[in-house]
């Protein structure tokens, strides 16, 4: 790693740099620490007095690389005039680093500690990992080889989410390190995406299963627990709460740098999570370019889910996907049946023991309809097949759900092709799934139109 620390020379910023110096050796890097010259309240004086001052700084600098050069690490020195976070900034450009390390200074520890505005600065402008050591003892012990580091990783299914865990998987690569994945946004929302509102822990085993089974595509490598949340509050005290639960002595959590307007209005969890935490800390930024680049990179087809109303279009629909699923892939044909449905297009209950029987006679024509759409040969080079018929009032509703409760890679469904009036009178049922669907849809045309 390419790494700038800022010092003050203060203890916490001598036990920081320890800290930057060894994670730079470490990884086979170079440090370079960073003393920012803040003659501001100088500017006026005389120009021994301004010379005397840098002078002193410089002396310190020297002798403290020196000392870090004693633990084995590459380090340089500079000593930039201006605001510290500009400086700081402006040096891990100039050296192209890889990584930001402050400590974080205050009048007291723990949570709630008051870390400087040079480090709230700093976090809030930096397109780089950023690493603010509250607790070096953890960390120093890491690095020395001497214990592993308990990491926990702000997890979700978003960019900035994969970007933190790519940065503890480096991490991981360092040194023993068990890495705790936490889901710390609201379970009820997922619950309620995924159409399990009303099944709570299978909501929350499915939620579990679908992190485990992103972070092994994100990271297969890497050996991590997945957690989710069940703290109440806002994500930044969420993190909190489970950092202290799980003995964290790093949270690393990703961030989409906004503007200071829209943080403002929006907020920042990092920087939140900055005030909240007792413990280390590491930003990792993804820039909206980065993030855009990465949304647009297609995820490997494994999972594709297609729905039918057993129409020809529908069908067709089933045949398309079952034609792209690639060897490996599972697909997973779904008809979604009216819990009001009896036989021959009929609806109601004139009694309960005739609509049951009649219901359940319908769902098996309709299950067995499903079956027949699978060539003999669907299920060759190692593809999976199943059918399904889901009961909803909604069948755009379900489909998306579906979709979520399955984690598919590709949507399928057939359409009409109706547009303008026809459409907004007659409705659509593939254009409210495209209103819903937070995944690749795929739509399937008639064959003549």
């Amino acid at each position: 790693m390419r790494i700038t620390c800022g010092t003050d020379f203060s203890e916490r910023g001598r036990e920081a740099a320890e800290v930057a110096a060894l994670l730079a050796a470490r990884s086979g890097g170079r440090l370079e620490l960073v003393h920012a010259l803040d003659t501001r309240g100088a500017v006026f004086g005389a120009a021994h007095v301004l010379q005397t001052l840098e002078e002193a700084a410089r002396e310190r600098l020297d002798a403290e690389i020196e000392r870090l050069r004693g633990l084995g690490a590459a380090v340089e020195g500079a000593m930039p005039d201006g605001w510290p976070d500009e400086a700081l900034l402006g040096e891990a450009e100039r050296h192209d680093s890889t990584l930001i390390v402050l400590a974080a200074t205050g009048s007291r520890d723990g949570a709630g500690v008051s870390v400087g505005k040079t480090c709230e600065r700093t976090l809030s402008r930096t397109r780089l990992p950023m690493l603010v050591v509250r607790d070096p003892a953890p960390l120093l012990a890491w690095l020395r080889g001497e214990r592993a580091l308990q990491i926990l990783v702000a997890f979700d299914f978003s960019t900035q989410a994969g970007s933190a865990l790519t940065f503890a998987a480096r991490l991981a690569r360092l040194g023993n390190c068990r890495i705790v994945a936490a889901f710390t946004d609201d379970p009820k929302r997922e619950a309620r995406r995924m159409g399990l509102s009303d099944t709570p822990d299978e909501a929350q085993a499915r939620l579990q299963e679908a992190l485990a089974n992103r972070v092994a595509e994100l990271e297969p490598e890497l050996p991590a627990d997945v957690v989710v949340s069940a703290h109440l509050g806002d994500p930044a005290a969420r993190l909190a709460h489970l950092a202290e639960r799980e003995n964290a002595d790093l949270v690393i959590a990703g961030t989409q740098q906004r503007g200071p307007l829209l943080r403002l209005i929006a907020g920042s969890v990092s920087l939140q999570l900055l005030r909240d935490a007792a413990t280390n800390l590491i930003v990792v930024p993804t820039t909206d370019a980065a993030a855009a680049a990465l949304a647009a990179t297609p995820h490997e087809v494994r999972r594709v889910l297609v729905a039918t109303d057993l129409s020809e279009t529908g069908n067709r629909a089933v045949a398309h996907a079952l034609a792209l699923a690639p060897a490996g892939a599972e697909v997973r044909i779904i008809h979604v049946m009216s819990p009001n449905q009896m036989l021959e297009g009929a609806y109601g209950r004139p009694s309960y023991r005739q609509f049951e029987a009649e219901h359940a006679a319908e769902r098996a024509n309709r299950q067995q309809a499903l079956e027949g759409l699978v060539p003999r040969d669907a299920q060759a080079g190692s593809r999976t097949v199943v059918c399904e018929v889901v009961e909803h009032d909604l069948p755009a509703k379900a489909i998306a759900e579906q979709a979520e409760h399955y984690d598919a890679d590709l949507v399928c469904v057939g359409t009409l092709g109706r547009s303008g009036l026809s459409a907004a009178l007659l409705g659509s049922t593939a254009q409210d799934v495209l209103k819903q669907l937070r995944r690749p849809l795929l739509l399937v045309p008639p064959a003549e139109r």
